[in-house]
């Protein structure tokens, strides 16, 4: 039972740090059809600013860090990406490959190769069911899903959430209508961009903090977004609840390595077979358009 439990506990805390950083890249994928190859290095970024900001407030930092990812995100999007949406994705995709690169040689030349660490804002454990786990863990992972929920009602219930859609989806019909689509557009990818800061910014504590630490990240949050379809809202949440439980399952039975491994042969399969996702029902960022006979 206790094993049982403490399995529970630790996918509740993946879950809502993978919900965090995937429903950030899905809402950057399905809006602007850009893939951030960069998110990883995204919350790499969000970590080293709770390095740096040791002595603020915890709670603090975590605010400031949510207002250095979004504008970062916006001088990304305006800066460089706004250039290259009519080249197509390979234009995006490079141009964020190579902020990746950037992000982590900024960071190894500023803090170099050694690890650092963030000392936790709550010490100590709760005991639930019979066994102790770090409360903090528990409080972040609870934090990254009620700004997860509001963020859905945002997109779901306000027409802000309308008009972004609507800017994405016929940009020039959303002009005429006096959307302000190219501040919709930046908008979108200073959130997603701010997402995955804050994510490596409650993360920090749990992580040792390192250039390359944005890398391991990339490849189970793309993971949960194409298991919860690409284009989808609801998704990536989906997603990153079966990229929690496979690798807390694995990790769980099988040496670090071997379930290192086994994870990423799990992901290689998954492409092979549906590169596009799974068919699941989720609400779509933007309906798919009809092929008209």
């Amino acid at each position: 039972m206790e094993s049982f439990v403490l399995f529970a506990l630790s996918v509740f805390t993946a879950f809502g740090f993978y919900a965090l950083l995937a429903w950030g890249l899905g809402l950057i994928f399905g809006q602007l059809n850009v893939v951030n190859v960069a998110h990883g290095d995204m919350a790499m970024v969000g970590a080293y600013l709770m390095v740096v900001l040791t002595p603020v407030a915890f709670p603090l930092r975590l605010l400031l860090a949510v207002i250095g990812g979004l504008v970062l995100g916006a001088l990304i999007e305006r800066g460089l990406l706004s250039r290259l949406y009519e080249h197509g994705m390979l234009a995006t995709l490079l141009a964020m490959w190579g902020t990746g690169i950037v992000l982590r040689q900024t960071a190894e030349a500023i803090f170099g190769p050694t690890p650092a660490s963030v000392p936790a804002p709550i010490t100590g454990t709760v005991e639930i069911l019979g066994v102790d786990y770090p409360t903090f863990r528990l409080v972040s992972a609870t934090v990254s899903l009620l700004i997860l929920a509001g963020l859905v009602l945002v997109m779901y219930r306000t027409s802000l959430g309308l008009r972004l859609r609507a800017s994405i989806d016929n940009r020039a019909m959303a002009a005429g209508f006096g959307i302000p689509t190219g501040a919709m557009v930046t908008g979108t990818f200073a959130v997603g961009t701010a997402l995955a800061v804050l994510a490596g910014a409650l993360q920090s504590p749990m992580l040792g903090i390192t250039p390359q630490v944005g890398v391991s990240l990339l490849a189970p949050t793309f993971f949960a977004v194409l298991l919860g379809r690409p284009g989808s809202i609801g998704g990536p949440i989906f997603g990153a609840f079966v990229v929690a439980v496979l690798d807390i399952g694995l990790r769980t039975v099988l040496p670090e390595t071997v379930a290192g491994v086994v994870f990423f042969v799990a992901l290689i399969v998954l492409i092979a077979l549906q590169p596009q996702g799974p068919n699941w029902r989720f609400t779509l960022w933007k309906p798919s358009q009809q092929r008209v006979a």
